[in-house]
């Protein structure tokens, strides 16, 4: 099984969750840190072509995010997209607006394409998984005491659909 996932393994987020639980698998891992502009949904989605699970993880501003949901669907005939949100879609924190609005798009459109998925008997699955805080670098910055999970155990979550 091949897995592309968006992000950068090598900073202490989610990615690098994922690069401790997924080492067993065939993992291509693309962002700006290798060289990657994944606003450029064409060229991406012909990368991401190519294997058998897509986890769309990373934030692109002006829906990025929610473009290569769209753009590799329509393309693939097969395969397991897991989009990564963010619960802040839940308890409405709009403290960044336009962060939330593109969470809560990917969202609606993830439960579409499911639901879409399940009723015509299109081949490609699609889920989508949102956490309360992680432990990751930009949430210990903030003096808090709220608990966080860690990024392996979120990544192990997200192992369970593959």
């Amino acid at each position: 099984m091949r897995i592309i996932v968006t992000g950068n393994p090598d900073f202490k987020g989610l990615c690098h969750g994922l690069k401790s639980v997924l080492d067993s698998y065939e993992v291509t891992y693309i962002s700006r840190s290798n060289g990657y502009d994944l606003s450029n949904v064409e060229y991406i989605t012909n990368i991401i072509k190519d294997y058998d699970v897509f986890i769309n993880s990373t934030n692109v501003p002006n829906d990025g995010q929610l473009n290569l949901l769209n753009s590799v669907y329509n393309t693939w005939d097969a395969g397991y997209i897991i989009n990564v949100s963010t619960t802040s879609v839940y308890w409405n924190n709009q403290k960044n607006l336009e962060y939330y609005e593109r969470k809560l798009r990917l969202e609606q459109r993830s439960k579409e394409l499911s639901n879409q998925s399940a009723e015509f008997g299109h081949n490609v699955r699609v889920s989508c998984i949102a956490y309360g805080e992680l432990d990751t670098i930009s949430q210990q910055s903030r003096n808090d005491n709220r608990n966080k999970m860690s990024v392996v155990t979120a990544a192990n979550y997200i192992i369970t659909f593959v």
